[in-house]
């Protein structure tokens, strides 16, 4: 098992993504797509965040987020993350990935 951490910005908690600029090495290179879904990459990406069934999603290639972005909100609430917390993504199989707060 693999994992990363990413700290979260306020950007993130306004809108309601997480950055992967700083670990796109750590996702498989054809799971990034173009700026919008017509360009959706081939390979997707089963995240678990453990509030709600997984999502299937590719990263946005202009943007280095995940495309499908509705879970990250509850996911934020859930857990009250804010801004300077981290998240942990953690690579658990083929093109699965769970993500889940960063603990002290």
């Amino acid at each position: 098992m693999q994992y990363v951490k990413i700290e979260l910005t306020q950007g993130n908690i306004n809108n309601d993504h997480l950055y992967l600029s700083s670990v796109i090495e750590f996702f498989p290179e054809n799971s990034v797509g173009g700026a919008n879904i017509e360009s959706q990459a081939d390979t997707l990406l089963e995240v678990h965040s453990g509030i709600n069934e997984p999502v299937l999603t590719d990263i946005a290639g202009d943007k280095k987020i995940f495309r499908k972005r509705s879970w990250v909100k509850e996911f934020f609430k859930v857990h009250g993350l804010k801004a300077g917390d981290s998240v942990i993504i953690e690579h658990t199989e083929s093109n699965r990935y769970h993500v889940y707060p960063a603990r002290a």
